[in-house]
């Protein structure tokens, strides 16, 4: 092998890492006639060249440790937390610690945002893989829900148990009758009670909130608080106006699409609700416009008008018109809260505000009221699922939350309506 030769390779990179290959560099140079008065030379290069490619290598593998550490950095500043809405966990950051979190909610749900494999979800299959929120989290949402969504927090809420796909009640549509009789009397057979059954059906609620992948790999950002204010934003508005006016086709039904008829309880066909006119098309009567919510409040009967749940339903356009009727003294009606927390009163019972409520129209149901827990139900399927799609638009995060809920009257004697009409 020549001088030239053994130059060459060690310039293309070539690495001797072992002294002996060295030694047999130098045999070979010795054998092959290179002269003994070019071998020194011949080492220094060799050594130079052998010193630069370390030197390259050196730098490459720092380069890569480096990367490395920033990219475990980046994950370790990633936190997701439950156990509550208030003590629920965030981020933890230079100069910035939020509340402790759960090491095994944290890892999961982090390992999901990152499309690193894991149960039911793998880096090939973002848009396809899933997986149960952890109940941790699945709480926080529940938690916001109750708080913005009025029916939710005024109605019974049924939880369904795994392998049950639908919620019934039996009820009795008409009651068993008596009657006296002497000690001696024949005793006639009376009538049995009817009975009727309501079956609720769970849907797909689901909400879709997008964020840039810049904004997860942000160590300031506090998923915990946007999945509490965006998630639970969209699912409280959507399921709220189900809970009023829902058809009850892939969705909830809601109370106001029920048949309706000025007919008492006792007259009244199974499933129909009751309703008082308020004597006046698309307004309160001129005169005493507060005689027809007293008219309503005793249309429901006394049995109805005790318990948790019980008050009236309206907006706020609604409640701005209420809230300036007065009595024969001059005292108004509605009654501001003095605690915080509780709800005003009107007429002695809570008013609570769902904006999914119509406004004062003709023939419209601006205001209700009734016994919400025993009159209407909310059933959920309790799992909810949340699907990473880190595909479809690049640079972006879809989080796919959907969880099955559905609600439906279930004793139509227990809520009444006003319709703003003549009759």
């Amino acid at each position: 092998m020549k001088h030239s030769s053994i130059l060459a390779l060690a310039a293309s990179g070539l690495a001797f890492t072992s002294p002996d290959r060295v030694r047999g560099v130098v045999s070979a140079l010795a054998e092959g006639g290179g002269g003994s008065p070019d071998l020194p030379a011949v080492l220094t290069e060799l050594n130079t060249a052998f010193a630069g490619f370390r030197e390259r290598s050196d730098a490459r593998l720092k380069e890569l440790t480096e990367t490395v550490e920033n990219q475990q950095h980046t994950i370790d500043g990633l936190r997701v937390g439950g156990g509550g809405i208030h003590p629920g966990a965030g981020l933890r950051t230079a100069g910035r610690r939020f509340a402790p979190i759960e090491a095994e909610v944290a890892s999961d749900f982090r390992a999901q945002l990152q499309g690193s494999p894991s149960a039911g979800m793998t880096t090939q299959s973002n848009p396809d893989g899933g997986f149960t929120v952890a109940p941790q989290i699945d709480s926080v949402i529940e938690a916001v829900l109750r708080d913005l969504s009025p029916m939710r927090s005024l109605a019974r809420v049924v939880r369904l148990e795994s392998g049950r796909g639908s919620w019934e009640k039996i009820l009795g549509r008409s009651g068993a009758q008596s009657a006296w009789a002497g000690e001696e009397d024949e005793r006639s057979d009376t009538a049995t009670p009817v009975l009727g059954k309501v079956t609720i059906n769970p849907e797909e609620i689901y909400a879709v909130p997008m964020l840039t992948n810049h904004v997860i790999e942000d160590s300031s950002f506090d998923l915990e608080a946007f999945l509490e204010e965006d998630v639970s934003g969209e699912f409280a508005l959507t399921e709220g106006a189900a809970f009023v006016s829902g058809n009850g086709i892939k969705k909830p039904r809601g109370f106001l699409t029920y048949d309706t008829t000025t007919e008492a309880d006792a007259d009244r066909a199974f499933g129909k609700l009751q309703y008082v006119p308020t004597g006046t098309s698309a307004a309160f009567p001129a005169e005493d416009p507060a005689d027809v919510l007293l008219d309503l409040v005793a249309s429901l009967r006394p049995i109805y008008r005790q318990g948790d749940g019980v008050g009236f339903l309206m907006n706020s356009t609604t409640a701005n018109v209420v809230r300036k009727f007065k009595d024969g003294q001059g005292n108004y009606l509605w009654t501001n809260s003095i605690a915080a927390g509780q709800p005003d009163r009107l007429c002695g019972y809570p008013v609570s505000l769902d904006e999914a409520m119509p406004d004062i129209g003709a023939d419209e149901y601006a205001v209700a009221f009734g016994n919400w827990r025993r009159g209407y139900a909310v059933v959920d399927k309790p799992e909810m699922s949340l699907i990473v799609d880190r595909v479809t638009k690049k640079g972006w995060s879809k989080l796919y939350f959907a969880k099955r809920v559905g609600g439906g009257v279930v004793d139509s004697n227990a809520i009444k309506l006003l319709k703003f009409s003549a009759s």
